[in-house]
C-alpha cells in the first residue's frame, strides 16, 4: 500500500462542503505571516479517503512488514493469485499468527458520506484460498483499535469477505489502525492458505453481506420454494408440456447461431484473453468480478501502481456471455473436433468460476445486480446439461446459481407475489434464468410442482398493481421502475414476460387471462408512447440511448400467439407487431396463420398520469408532454449518467416523427441540455446545470399536480406546475416557478404559459420551441415564408411571426417576447463522462429575460405545416373572428382554451378555480378537464393527476367536483359520478383514481 498526497475530486456539491477536506488525517495548518498580510490557511490532504488502501504481494521479496510467529512458515508463490501473479502462502497450525505491520486509515460513516457522496462504510476485505475445508478459523484483529472479526475456513477455492468496521465487526475502530494480526484457531490439523489483496476502502453502506464464512449485519436469506413433502405424480400432459417448454427454450437460445470458421475463430480469440490453464490440478486464469464488485476499489481513485493490477481483472458478464456462445456452438455444430474443443473450453471455464469463489455459501463481499452479468451463465447450463451432469458439475453450479439468486428472493425468485416481486430487473435478467433452473431440478415431481408454482406466481405478479412506488404495471398502462414509467427497464421486461406467456401457452401451466390482459395493456401503451423511440423525457438516465419499441417487437408476436382473451391469435397485438416491424399483411398471414394486416399509427390523445405525461399522436407524429411531481421523478441522474438531464420533464413537449430519433436530430453530440423542446428553463452554464450530487439524483417535489386528460381519446390537455426543491439553492433555484399547459386539437397544439418567475439575475430564462440536430431529414426551415438554407443562421422574431422546423412543424408566436431562431454549430458535453461534443443544430426559443416576474407566453404549433398553411394561420390570427381558438384564461389559477373548430374547451385548473365560460362555473381542486357540446349532449372528461398514494398504499379516490352552468343529467348511470343540481347550476362530482380520465356524457334538461 502506498500513502500519497492527493487532492479530492470536487463535485459541485462537494465544493460547498469544506469539511470534506478534513476527513481522516487531513491537517489544516495556519502559517505565521507579516502583520500587513492576511492570514493564509493551507490544507494538506495526506490520504484521499476514496483511494483504496491495498496490500498485495507482488514484490520479488517478502515485505518486511509481514511476519509470522515462530514455527509458522510463509512464502511468496506464483501457484495462485488474485492481485498480480503471486500471493502469500501460509502453512499454519492452530495458534499461529500472521502480522501485517502497516497502518490503515478508518473513516466514520459521516466522513465516508462526505467523501463518497452517499451512505458508505469503511470496509476491510481480503482474498483467501483454501485447498482443504476445515473447522478452523482466522481471527483478524486491527492494531491500536479493538476491531476484530472471525472468518471460518469451511470452504475450498478462493473466497473474499468484506466487513464494515463500524457495523459488522466486534469492538471499535480508530482513525489510524496500526496493522492487522491474523490468528489461526480452532483446528487440530492446520493447513495451507493463500492470502492476497488485503484492502481497506469505502463501499456503499447497503452491501457487505453475510455468508458461510462471516456474519455481518446484512443477511440475504437463501431461497426456499416451500414445496410440500409429498408431491403428486406428474401427468402425461404435464410432462409433455415441460418437454416442449425445454425444447423451445433451447431453440430460443441457439437461434441464429452460426458454426463457421469466423464464429469459431472469434470464440477462440475471446477465450484466449482469459489465459485459462490447468496444471497439476491448479487452475490459473484471469480474476473475475462483476461490474458492481469492482466499485469497492473505486478505480478512478486508485494510485498508478494499484491501477495496473486492478485493470487486469475481467468482468464476469463478458465471461458468462462467452460461455453461452461456446455452449451454443457446442449445441449446433456437427464437427466432432469442434464439439470436443468447445466442451473442454466450457468445462474449464466452469471450473475456473467455481475456483474463483462463485460457489454456494460465498457472498464475495456482495454480488448485487446479479442478473445482468450472469444470465449467459444460466442459459449455458441449459445447453450443456448433458456434459455438465456427466462431469459432475451440474450440482455445484446449480447450487451456486440458486445461492446467488437470493438477492432476488423477494424480487421474484422465491415465487411469492409481494410488494417487491414485480421487479423489472427480475423480468429482464432472471425470468428465463428461473425457468431454466426449474427445468434442471433433478426430481421430476419437483419440476412439475415448481412449474405450477411458477405459473401461479407469474400470473399473480403480472396481474397485480403493487403498492406505493414499487416496480410493476399500473392501470393506465405504464410500467414502473425507480418510481416512474421507465422504458429503459420495462421494454426488456415486457419482452421476456411475453415470452414466458408464449412458452406456457395452452398447457397446464398457462398464465391467467387477467395476467395476459394486464401485460397486453402495458405493451399496447408502450407502442403509444414510442415512435419507435420514446420521448427523451421518459428515458431516465439514458437520453439518446437508442431505446426503441422495436426491441419489444418479438414480445408482441409471442403474446399475440399465446392469446389473451381465450384461444387463438390476439389480432390487436399481431397488428401492432406488423406495424412496429414494418411488415406486410402477406407476411402477417404467414407469421400468424390468419389474415392480419398492420395497424395504422395510433391517433389522438392518451393520458399516462403515472408518468406525469400526456401523449398526442397525429399522422406519423408523436408529441410527448412530460412533467414531474411528488410521485414521478423529473429525471434520473447517476454518477456517470445524464449529468445534465435536469430539464427533461420541465413541461417538455417533444415532437417526434416515426423513425429513428437520430435521423430526426435527437442525438447527444452538440445537444444543448438547457433546451429541452417545450420546456421552460434557466439557461445555465454546465457547472451549474450539472447535478448537485455526485451520486443518484431523482428530483421530486410536493406537487400533486402535473398530468393530462383526454376527451374520448381524440383531444388532449396537459398541465404542468414547476415547483423546485429547496435543498440545493446554489444550483437549483427554489424561486423558479412556471405554469404551463398544452391543448391538443386535431393538427394544432395550443401552448400557454404563465407565472414564469425566478431570482436568477445572471442567466436568461427561456421557453424552447424546438431543438434538433441537422440531418438529411431535418435541413428544411422556413421563417415567415422564406426558406432558410444559410448556415450559420440567426434571426430574431417577434409576436405574429412564424417558423417551420425541419420536421414540418409550424410555430406561430402570439405572445411572449423576443424569439430567437438559429442554425449553428453547438458545443456541449456528453452526459456520462462530461467530455466535449459538438454538432450542427437548429433551435428556437422565447427569451423571457433575466429574473422574470410572472412572464407569459402563447404560441400555436401546427403539425404537418406548410408555408401556405402557416401564412393562412397568420392571417386568421390577425383577425379575432377568424382565429381558430381563443384563450379564455391564462393566470396562476387556471389556463382555459376554447378551440373554435372542434368546439372543445380545455381547462388546466391548478387548484380551486371559479370561472364563467360557456360550460363551467367552477372546478373544486387541481384537475385537467375537457368539455365539448353537440346536439344538447355535453361530453366531459375529468382527470385528477393526483395519484393520492403513499409508499405503502395504492392510488385512492381523489374527487373532483365540476360545477356546470345549466341543468344536466347523466345519459347513463355511472358508479364513480354523482349529479347534484344547485339552482341554475349542476355539480358533477367525479371520483377519480389512478389519474385515469373519467369520460362522462350528459343530457341538457
Amino acid at each position: 500500500m502506498k500513502t500519497n498526497v492527493s487532492l479530492l475530486k470536487i463535485t459541485p456539491i462537494a465544493a460547498m462542503i469544506s469539511s470534506l477536506l478534513f476527513c481522516g488525517v487531513a491537517v489544516a495548518q495556519t502559517t505565521e505571516v507579516d502583520k500587513n498580510e492576511s492570514e493564509v490557511q493551507q490544507v494538506v490532504v495526506e490520504h484521499n479517503p476514496l483511494e483504496a488502501q491495498i496490500i498485495g504481494f507482488v514484490d520479488d521479496t517478502m515485505p518486511d512488514y509481514v511476519t509470522v510467529t515462530e514455527g509458522s512458515h510463509i512464502e511468496l508463490t506464483k501457484k495462485r493469485s488474485i492481485y498480480g501473479d503471486q500471493s502469500l502462502k501460509w502453512d499454519w497450525k492452530s495458534g499461529d499468527e500472521l502480522h501485517i505491520d502497516h497502518t490503515f486509515y478508518y473513516y466514520t460513516p459521516e466522513e465516508s458520506f462526505r467523501a463518497y457522496g452517499r451512505g458508505s462504510s469503511t470496509v476491510f476485505s481480503v482474498w483467501v484460498y483454501n485447498e482443504k475445508a476445515s473447522d478452523g478459523e482466522l481471527k483478524f484483529e486491527f492494531g491500536s483499535s479493538s476491531s476484530n472479526f472471525t472468518m471460518k475456513l469451511n470452504f475450498t477455492g478462493w473466497r473474499t469477505v468484506g466487513l464494515a468496521f463500524h457495523r459488522d465487526m466486534l469492538g471499535s475502530p480508530s482513525s489510524e489502525m496500526r496493522g492487522v494480526t491474523v490468528t489461526a484457531q480452532n483446528s487440530d490439523e492446520g493447513g495451507e492458505l493463500y492470502i492476497d489483496r488485503m484492502m481497506v476502502s469505502l463501499d456503499d453502506i447497503r452491501y457487505q453481506w453475510s455468508d458461510d464464512m462471516v456474519t455481518t449485519k446484512i443477511t440475504k436469506p437463501e431461497i426456499d420454494y416451500e414445496l410440500p413433502e409429498v408431491l403428486p405424480e406428474p401427468t402425461i400432459e404435464e410432462l409433455v408440456a415441460l418437454d416442449r417448454i425445454k425444447s423451445e427454450l433451447i431453440d430460443f437460445h441457439v437461434a441464429n447461431m452460426g458454426s463457421g470458421k469466423r464464429v469459431i475463430n472469434d470464440i477462440r480469440k475471446q477465450y484466449d484473453r482469459y489465459n485459462l490453464r490447468k496444471e497439476d490440478g491448479v487452475i490459473r486464469g484471469a480474476h473475475l468480478l462483476t461490474k458492481n464488485q469492482i466499485t469497492i476499489y473505486r478505480p478512478e481513485h486508485l494510485n498508478d501502481t494499484d491501477k495496473v493490477y486492478v485493470d487486469e481483472y475481467e468482468r464476469l458478464r463478458t465471461y458468462a456471455e462467452l460461455m453461452e456462445r461456446i455452449a451454443r456452438l457446442w449445441k449446433v455444430t456437427e464437427d466432432a473436433e469442434i464439439k470436443q474443443e468447445m466442451h473442454d473450453k466450457y468445462m474449464l471455464m466452469t471450473e475456473h468460476l467455481l475456483d474463483q469463489g462463485f460457489q454456494k455459501g460465498a457472498s464475495l463481499v456482495a454480488t448485487h445486480h446479479w442478473g445482468y452479468p450472469t444470465r449467459g451463465w444460466y442459459a449455458s447450463i441449459l445447453l450443456m446439461e448433458e456434459p455438465m451432469r456427466e462431469a459432475g458439475l451440474m450440482e455445484p453450479v446449480h447450487e451456486s446459481l440458486m445461492w446467488f439468486s437470493r438477492e432476488f428472493r423477494d424480487r421474484g425468485f422465491a415465487m411469492k407475489v409481494g410488494p417487491k416481486s414485480s421487479d423489472m430487473d427480475y423480468y429482464n435478467t432472471l425470468l428465463l434464468a428461473q425457468m431454466i433452473m426449474l427445468l434442471l431440478e433433478d426430481d421430476v415431481k419437483e419440476r412439475v410442482a415448481l412449474y405450477h408454482k411458477f405459473s401461479d406466481f407469474i400470473s399473480g405478479n403480472l396481474a397485480q398493481t403493487p403498492v406505493g412506488y414499487a416496480d410493476g404495471f399500473r392501470p393506465d398502462g405504464t410500467a414502473w421502475r425507480h418510481r416512474g414509467n421507465y422504458p429503459g427497464y420495462s421494454f426488456a421486461a415486457l419482452r421476456f414476460a411475453s415470452f414466458s406467456a408464449y412458452l406456457l401457452r395452452e398447457s397446464p401451466f398457462e398464465l391467467s387471462q387477467e395476467a395476459r390482459e394486464y401485460l397486453k395493456l402495458a405493451m399496447m401503451s408502450a407502442r403509444v408512447y414510442s415512435n419507435p423511440n420514446p420521448g427523451v423525457g421518459t428515458n431516465g438516465r439514458r437520453p439518446f440511448f437508442g431505446i426503441s419499441i422495436e426491441r419489444v417487437a418479438s414480445g408482441f408476436e409471442w403474446l399475440a400467439k399465446a392469446g389473451v382473451h381465450g384461444e387463438g391469435i390476439d389480432r390487436e397485438l399481431a397488428q401492432a407487431y406488423l406495424r412496429i416491424t414494418e411488415k406486410t399483411a402477406e407476411e402477417g398471414k404467414r407469421i400468424f396463420g390468419v389474415p392480419v394486416a398492420p395497424e395504422d399509427h395510433p391517433q389522438g390523445a392518451y393520458t399516462f398520469n403515472y408518468a406525469a405525461m400526456g401523449v398526442y399522436r397525429y399522422q406519423d407524429k408523436m408529441v410527448t408532454m412530460k412533467g414531474w411531481n411528488r410521485y414521478v421523478w423529473s429525471s434520473e441522474i447517476y454518477q456517470r449518467a445524464n449529468r445534465f438531464g435536469r430539464y427533461q420533464s420541465h413541461g417538455s413537449v417533444q415532437i417526434h416523427k416515426w423513425g429513428n430519433e437520430k435521423d430526426y436530430g435527437y442525438f447527444e453530440e452538440g445537444w444543448d441540455w438547457n433546451r429541452m423542446p417545450g420546456a421552460t428553463t434557466i439557461h445555465l452554464p454546465w457547472e451549474l446545470l450539472n447535478s448537485p450530487r455526485e451520486h443518484t439524483t431523482m428530483l421530486h417535489n410536493e406537487s400533486r399536480y402535473n398530468g393530462a386528460t383526454d376527451l374520448k381519446g381524440k383531444y388532449g390537455a396537459f398541465g404542468f406546475v414547476l415547483e423546485n426543491p429547496t435543498r440545493w439553492p446554489e444550483f437549483i433555484d427554489p424561486s423558479f416557478t412556471a405554469k404551463k399547459s398544452v391543448f391538443s386539437f386535431d393538427n394544432r397544439l395550443v401552448m400557454v404559459g404563465s407565472n414564469i418567475s425566478n431570482g436568477r439575475t445572471a442567466y436568461n430564462t427561456d421557453t424552447t420551441l424546438f431543438q434538433y440536430g441537422l440531418t438529411d431529414k431535418t435541413q428544411s426551415m422556413y421563417v415567415n415564408g422564406e426558406k432558410i438554407e444559410a448556415f450559420p443562421y440567426s434571426t430574431m422574431l417577434s409576436e405574429g411571426d412564424w417558423v417551420i422546423d425541419g420536421m414540418g412543424n409550424g410555430y406561430y408566436i402570439v405572445k411572449g417576447g423576443d424569439i430567437h431562431v438559429q442554425r449553428q454549430r453547438q458545443e456541449s458535453l456528453d452526459n456520462q463522462r462530461m467530455q466535449p461534443t459538438e454538432g450542427d443544430f437548429a433551435s428556437a426559443w422565447i427569451d423571457h429575460g433575466k429574473a422574470p416576474s410572472k412572464a407569459k407566453y402563447e404560441y400555436i404549433v401546427v403539425l404537418d405545416a406548410t408555408p401556405e398553411s402557416m401564412a393562412k394561420l397568420a392571417q386568421e390570427m390577425s383577425q379575432t373572428p377568424s382565429q381558430p381558438y381563443r384563450v379564455i384564461r391564462q393566470d396562476g389559477n387556471a389556463h382555459i382554451v376554447h378551440d373554435n373548430e372542434s368546439g372543445v374547451t380545455g381547462y388546466t385548473a391548478f387548484g380551486f378555480v371559479r370561472t364563467n365560460d360557456k360550460w363551467v362555473r367552477a372546478i373544486s381542486t387541481s384537475a385537467v378537464v375537457m368539455a365539448q357540446e353537440k346536439d344538447n349532449i355535453l361530453a366531459l372528461s375529468v382527470a385528477n393527476p393526483d395519484l393520492n398514494m403513499e409508499s405503502d398504499t395504492r392510488s385512492r379516490v381523489a374527487p373532483v367536483a365540476v360545477t356546470l352552468i345549466g341543468s344536466w343529467e347523466l345519459r347513463e348511470p355511472m358508479e364513480n359520478v354523482t349529479i347534484r343540481r344547485k339552482g341554475p347550476t349542476t355539480v358533477v362530482t367525479v371520483n377519480c383514481i389512478d389519474g385515469i380520465p373519467v369520460q362522462i356524457d350528459l343530457n341538457k334538461i
